[in-house]
């Protein structure tokens, strides 16, 4: 689980990762596996009748990773139909009942309704939640982050996530300083920006307070992600890069 100071890589695990795998144990997702610190099983992408045998099969092929679960709703990037947001609870109560069960669960901000009775549910298997917000249109203005982040900590959630499309540099700036502000107040904490001018961010956040970030494990799954490989292999130079020059140079060499 996660301790202070820890930098934490995220691989989403799909049903195309999971049956490589499974498959074939020298298959070379393998290797994108084992540099992944934590995975985020989206449930949305799987076929509702395995969804409680997830957990258990993904800590078999990773048992290194600490897990996310999540059922992504539409607006948010995922598949699961927002017409039927209220259909999760009964469906997270399902998947915490399983032998075994992600650390953590991420529920989108605009959902917050369910997080009382999400919370007990998940409280009494020990399991974490994250509140996250994805903005595909724009970063929230300063005003907006703070008071998404004040919303978190009323709440009592352990982890905040936010993942805004980013128009200019400035907009990432935004996300730093709310990092700056914010980042110690959560157990684990996302703020990086989406998008072509977005990209450095996924990694320097982690310079300016974050400590959780997302890589792809195969596919590209959302707007200037950066594959797991070349995400591992920043986070392992962190201490040397000293500028967001530098970092994009890095990147932009992988």
């Amino acid at each position: 689980m996660p301790v202070s100071n820890e930098k934490f890589l995220v691989g989403l695990v799909d049903p195309e990762v999971l049956s490589a795998i499974e498959t074939d144990s020298m298959h070379p997702v393998f290797l994108d596996l084992q540099a992944c610190s934590a995975l985020e099983i989206r449930y949305d992408f799987f076929d509702p009748s395995c969804w409680n045998g997830l957990s258990a099969r993904v800590r078999k092929v990773a048992p290194q990773a600490f897990q996310i679960g999540t059922i992504r709703l539409k607006r948010d990037g995922g598949t699961f139909q927002d017409s039927r947001a209220g259909e999760r609870l009964p469906l997270w109560k399902s998947l915490l009942e399983a032998e075994q069960v992600p650390e953590w669960l991420d529920l989108e901000r605009d959902c917050l309704y369910d997080y009382g009775e999400l919370s007990s549910l998940a409280g009494n298997r020990d399991v974490r939640i994250i509140i996250s917000q994805h903005n595909f249109t724009r970063v929230p203005t300063a005003m907006e982050l703070r008071d998404f982040a004040r919303d978190v900590s009323r709440l009592g959630a352990e982890g905040l996530k936010i993942a805004a499309m980013c128009g200019s540099e400035d907009d990432c700036e935004r996300l730093y300083g709310f990092a700056r502000d914010f980042g110690e107040d959560f157990e684990l904490f996302a703020a990086f920006g989406m998008g072509a001018f977005g990209r450095v961010s996924r990694v320097w956040s982690l310079k300016e307070g974050a400590n959780l970030t997302y890589g792809a494990i195969g596919n590209v799954a959302a707007p200037g992600q950066i594959q797991v490989p070349i995400m591992a292999q920043a986070l392992e130079n962190l201490s040397n890069l000293h500028s967001r020059f530098e970092m994009a140079s890095f990147l932009s060499g992988k």
